[in-house]
């Protein structure tokens, strides 16, 4: 067995905003271990690095251990949670993440790393917002989600907007989960799945994170989740790492602000100080050379 340390640079500012990274699933040539803070933007190179490529960036997190490089996983299931801070996922290796880009950027970055070894990859990114029609054919064949049984819910209802576009993501998940196994023949080529979940936090907004209706909206996202990672599981012979994070994008956007300005600010501040010190070497030579009497200047 040997230590992967993976690398980063990192800009450390005052503000973070905080987020959860969860291992639902990786295979045992994979060990994710201790509670250390990750990065978003090192998740591409945590991801990456579990599919077997070359780590680039310079730095250290050591929260994961290769100890089989040639039973590596066939392929990253993971599923972001948008505008939320946390999740109540009961099971799962939960690492505290700081979240410094959106998770489209996230995303970009880790579908360029593999595409740069290999153009037959299969690489999907599903925003369940979008809903199936704006899905049409997706990578894994056509979707075909249950219709929701309304005598089944408690506190959610199709009768409201929040609630309906929940149910709906909800059910994409449980349409991919179901056509997962048949549709995917693995073929020793790293594959990604990025599931976009966007309806969660209209939930808590409107009734409340600790409401009866969003306790019912976690208990059905969490069931989703375990669809998921039962059938991806199966579809990959248990080798494919399964992976959730939360990412509020709100925040991402504040820290950039606030980090923004703070960059105007210490530039502000530096052009001023470079001012100043030329003026004052202007004057000091002004005055060494200066020919004009003494009294002039208001010597005595």
């Amino acid at each position: 067995m040997f230590k992967l340390f993976l690398c980063f640079v990192a800009a450390l500012v005052a503000v973070k905003a905080s987020g959860d990274f969860v291992v639902l699933h990786s295979p045992n040539s994979v060990i994710f271990n201790g509670n250390e803070e990750v990065e978003q933007s090192l998740l591409k190179e945590v991801l990456a690095a579990a599919l077997g490529f070359t780590v680039k960036l310079r730095g250290i997190w050591s929260g994961i251990s290769i100890t089989d490089p040639f039973r590596l996983p066939e392929a990253v299931v993971a599923v972001v949670i948008e505008g939320v801070d946390s999740l109540d996922i009961p099971k799962g290796k939960r690492f505290p993440l700081n979240v410094n880009e959106v998770e489209e950027t996230t995303w970009q970055a880790l579908r360029e790393r593999l595409e740069e070894r290999d153009n037959d990859n299969t690489l999907v990114r599903i925003s369940l917002g979008d809903g199936l029609d704006a899905l049409g054919q997706s990578a894994l064949g056509e979707l075909k989600p249950t219709p929701i049984d309304e005598t089944s819910l408690r506190s959610l209802s199709l009768r409201k907007e929040e609630d309906k576009k929940f149910l709906e993501e909800v059910q994409l998940l449980h349409a991919i989960a179901k056509k997962a196994p048949s549709a995917i023949k693995p073929d020793s080529k790293s594959d990604i799945y990025w599931l976009v979940i966007s309806s969660l936090r209209p939930i808590f907004d409107t009734y409340g994170s600790n409401s009866t209706t969003s306790r019912e909206a976690l208990s059905l996202f969490d069931n989703a989740l375990n669809v998921i990672h039962d059938a991806f599981i199966q579809a990959y012979d248990g080798q494919v790492l399964i992976v959730a994070f939360t990412n509020d994008a709100s925040k991402v956007h504040h820290i950039r602000s606030v980090t923004l300005e703070r960059q105007k600010r210490d530039t502000s501040d530096t052009l001023l100080k470079k001012l100043l010190i030329k003026v004052a070497d202007w004057i000091y030579l002004s005055l060494r050379y200066c020919t004009y009497p003494t009294y002039l200047l208001g010597w005595t």
